[in-house]
């Protein structure tokens, strides 16, 4: 049997329980307030835009003929909404550019009236003993899955990186579904926003290994130094391979593999803006609208890949290929690995274009 009434409630109602005192928002079983701020500016970003996040379940208790409302999950919700009501809170440029450093009093009217009429999404307990709100506060938790690496990174940052790898992930992951670099099921556990921020990495620093991708986080966590132009710099390559493989070919190519698009999308953009640890080369943009022939190279490449990878012909393999298919085997995301799959790559493309 059913024991919640679901609800919602504006976020001015919340306010006015809060300062009227009929809000608790500290229960001994919740955990403290760990929110960073640009957590809570993404949360009051969220609802600028009029989008969900998740619900708030709360307890009603009568004392002293008020009505009080207990909270049991979402408490980190309602005190960075109230904090950012009370201009505790600016907003980020990371989320909202043209918002960007306001606090609320700053905003417009029209978007302050927006906010406060928010309406959150509740489910709403009777009166229950605090035996019983453990109970349900554990099941809460209970039903969280253990979290994976770019999951963590999720609800650990908030900042311009994350912005920024988010949406190349938004704006990609359609071709990568399509073309298979990535499944459905990657996907559903972040994989569009992973790849997306391991790329970042390349574009900003240079080709390294993917361990390196927490760290640029947390640095690009407040600063935006060099982000727009690796962004800018990265959809290019990301788009000139795009027309080179539609999503077609790309999906009947060994370069679907995610390792060798991560060589693929790093060799196109040091073509059109070296990447420092990349050698030089004498190859030029211009050589992405001979579309058939890049295409034809990189598919000899990707047939050699294909021929030689499995365990019983690696020995076998010529010995110009040795290196790059060991590179394309073990240890695929490592740095040494990375930039040697890369140079190799770009001597192919010289080979051929110098040939012309």
């Amino acid at each position: 049997m059913k024991a919640f009434d679901a609800r919602a409630y504006s976020i001015s109602d919340f306010q006015e329980w809060y300062e009227e005192g009929k809000l608790v928002l500290s229960p001994k079983f919740q955990r403290r307030s760990v929110w960073s701020g640009t957590a809570k500016a993404f949360l009051a970003d969220t609802i600028i835009r009029g989008k969900p996040f998740p619900k708030v379940i709360i307890m009603q208790k009568f004392v002293d003929g008020r009505t009080i409302r207990v909270v049991v999950d979402g408490q980190q919700r309602l005190r960075s909404i109230l904090e950012f009501l009370s201009d505790g809170v600016k907003i980020s440029r990371a989320h909202n550019k043209e918002l960007g450093g306001k606090v609320f009093s700053q905003l417009p009217k029209e978007i302050q009236d927006e906010f406060k009429s928010y309406e959150v999404g509740c489910d709403v307990l009777s009166e229950a003993p605090i035996s019983e709100l453990l109970d349900i506060f554990a099941r809460i938790n209970r039903y969280s899955i253990k979290l994976n690496s770019q999951e963590l990174r999720n609800a650990n940052f908030s900042g311009f990186f994350k912005t920024a790898a988010f949406n190349i992930g938004y704006d990609y992951v359609d071709y990568w579904l399509t073309s298979k670099v990535l499944t459905q099921t990657t996907v559903n556990r972040m994989g569009e926003a992973e790849l997306a921020s391991d790329l970042l990495v390349a574009f900003i620093e240079q080709v390294q290994s993917n361990k390196a991708v927490e760290r640029l986080y947390k640095e690009y966590e407040e600063k935006e130094d060099g982000l727009a132009a690796a962004d800018e710099s990265l959809r290019a390559a990301l788009d000139a391979a795009a027309r080179i493989f539609p999503e077609e070919e790309l999906s009947q190519s060994a370069w679907r593999k995610k390792h060798l698009y991560y060589t693929l999308i790093t060799v196109v953009g040091h073509i059109s803006s070296p990447l420092s640890n990349l050698p030089e080369t004498h190859l030029i943009p211009n050589i992405f609208e001979k579309k058939e022939k890049l295409r034809s190279v990189l598919n000899s490449i990707g047939t050699d890949h294909e021929q030689f990878t499995p365990q019983p012909m690696r020995s076998s393999a010529p010995e110009h290929l040795k290196d790059f298919i060991r590179n394309s085997t073990l240890a695929t995301t490592d740095t040494k690995a990375r930039v040697e799959r890369a140079k190799f790559v770009i001597s192919r493309l010289e080979e051929a274009f110098d040939a012309e």
